[in-house]
């Protein structure tokens, strides 16, 4: 569901195909151009690979070293609602990227759960 109110927030053109994986959420292939935010680097760019209704997993060339369980802000570059932030933490950690789940989302100077999101954007359907 998550997934599905996400790709509201991304140019449609970014979302490719869904598919399954072995964690059993469904997945939607996704390029968007992300700003990842920690105190370790700053600000970095990176692109997504793909989203599910828990987290999403982004793409970086020179990908700083994190532990699994650090926490990202990510901001999407091709918003729709570009003062939307999501908190993500570190759940996995490989060559290509960091595999990040969304721990809530912050508007406005507001913290608020994914469940919230969910709940107002399915009211604008």
């Amino acid at each position: 569901m998550i997934a599905g109110i996400l790709s509201k927030i991304i140019k449609s053109s970014e979302v490719a195909l869904s598919m399954k994986n072995k964690r059993g959420q469904l997945r939607k292939i996704v390029n968007a151009s992300v700003i990842l935010s920690h105190s370790v680097f700053g600000e970095i760019k990176a692109v997504t690979g793909n989203i599910s209704n828990t987290g999403v997993f982004v793409r970086l060339d020179n990908k700083p070293t994190l532990p699994k369980g650090a926490h990202i802000k990510l901001q999407f570059l091709s918003s729709a609602y570009p003062s939307v932030s999501f908190n993500t933490r570190v759940a996995r950690v490989a060559d290509e990227g960091f595999g990040l789940v969304f721990v809530d989302y912050e508007y406005d100077g507001d913290r608020f759960s994914m469940d919230n999101l969910k709940d107002i954007w399915s009211q604008e359907v």
